[in-house]
This record gives C-alpha cells, structure tokens and sequence, in this order.
C-alpha cells in the first residue's frame, strides 16, 4: 500500500507525515484491497484541512475530509471516518456477492416471498389441465 502526504498552503513536516502515514496503515485492517491513499493537508487560516483518497480494487475511490483547528487532530478524525467508509464499502461488495448485483437485501427478498398469498389448491392449476386446455 502507497501512501503519499502532501500539504497545500503550508509544507508539512516530517513528524506529520510519519503520523499520518502510521495511522493510514491502520485502514487496511478494515479492508485489504487498498491500493494507494493520498492525504492532503491544507491550511486555512487557523483551520487544517485534511482531505484523504483512498484507491481501493474494486468500487473506485474512497474520498473523507475533514477540519480541525490542530492537523493530529484532523487527521485522527479523518482516520475514523475513513474507517466507517470501508467498513460500509466491504460490506457493499459482500451484499452485493450474496444477492447477484441486485442491490436488494437478502431480508427484503426473504420479505417478498413470505408476503406472497398462498395459492390454494382449487387455485392451483396442474400440468394436466395447462395441456388439455393447449389440446383443445
């Protein structure tokens, strides 16, 4: 996993950027198809702004920002932000996989089903009666 920090408006240190980078590295616990993270830093009058990209395999990009008055700070933040993002897009891909790019909840289907009126057996038609009917 690559992780490049860069600063705009300001130069950042390089206490930053060993900080930022440790606790990047924490977000492939959460999901291991990470690909790059580039991390921006920006100054804003007495605010930090700080902008993470995370490049994962599959689903494209993963984009959190985030402002505090100290960059630690902005930067902790933003780290858990990230980690509810990828928690919630590796739990797309896995619904995804289960119910076939559908986009449906396996509950919602299960619900559909169970929400169907049973067919009576006078209602139900057999194979018999569909091949007399095709004979007449």
């Amino acid at each position: 996993m690559d992780v490049r920090i860069t600063g705009r408006h300001m130069s950042v240190t390089n206490a930053m950027k060993e900080y930022a980078a440790e606790k990047s590295q924490r977000l492939e616990r959460y999901y291991d198809q990470i690909q790059t993270i580039e991390i921006v830093i920006d100054n804003e009058g007495d605010r930090r702004l700080v902008e993470m990209i995370i490049h994962v395999r599959r689903g494209g990009r993963i984009v959190g920002h985030t402002e505090h008055e100290d960059a630690y700070a902005a930067v902790d933040l933003l780290i858990d932000k990230m980690e509810r993002q990828l928690t919630k897009h590796k739990e797309k891909l896995k619904l995804r996989k289960r119910t076939g790019d559908s986009g449906r909840i396996g509950a919602e289907l299960a619900a559909a089903e169970a929400a169907k009126a049973p067919v009576s057996e006078e209602e139900e038609e057999t194979y018999q009666d569909v091949v007399d009917k095709t004979e007449m």
